[in-house]
């Protein structure tokens, strides 16, 4: 009996001492040849894509103006994210991560957009930006992250949604930069 006692009082214990963040991560392409197209408006040259997803989510992709925008919708249709992109000209990578709490809902995304900022002389050069955002009824951009000043960009950008995005004020927080910063958002 006290056998049984001290093993459980481990396991709780195990179980007690668990990060409260212990998220988990899933992933579905935004690859646009994984997409299906929805509209293409032939006179401003935008296009709208949905795409593979996780769970009861919708997918829109979004490219126009040089520029791509993410939309996520929940299984009632509501935005969850809504047309957000970043100021430079820029595509979307391959991969949408989505951040998982432990009841198994995603509470953040991340996606890595390849940008071209300008460089100040009117040339342009490559960047890579790791973009945080908070989904769910309020849904904004969280925090930015260089991928190509950091080598660990993955990791703090998953630091970044687990730590937060739960907490983070859409209307009244400034997006977060998160690890050394380079030239990738154009700043």
């Amino acid at each position: 009996m006290r056998r049984i006692q001290a093993v459980l009082a481990v396991l709780t214990g195990l179980f007690l001492a668990a990060p409260a963040g212990a998220a988990t991560s899933q992933y579905s392409s935004i690859d646009i040849d994984d997409c299906t197209m929805m509209v293409e408006d032939e006179i401003t040259n935008a296009a709208w894509f949905v795409c593979p997803s996780f769970g009861d989510h919708t997918v829109t992709v979004v490219e126009g103006d040089l520029r791509y925008y993410i939309e996520i919708d929940d299984q009632d249709r509501e935005k969850m994210l809504s047309g957000q992109t970043l100021a430079p000209f820029n595509r979307l990578g391959k991969m949408l991560e989505w951040r998982l709490g432990r009841d198994g809902k995603a509470f953040a995304t991340i996606v890595r957009y390849h940008t071209q900022p300008d460089s100040g002389d009117g040339t342009f050069h490559d960047g890579q930006v790791l973009v945080v955002s908070k989904i769910g009824a309020e849904a904004c951009h969280v925090a930015y992250v260089d991928a190509r000043a950091n080598a660990d960009a993955n990791a703090l950008a998953r630091a970044a949604a687990d730590e937060h995005a739960a907490t983070f004020n859409c209307a009244t927080d400034t997006v977060l930069r998160i690890g050394k910063p380079d030239r990738s958002l154009g700043e």
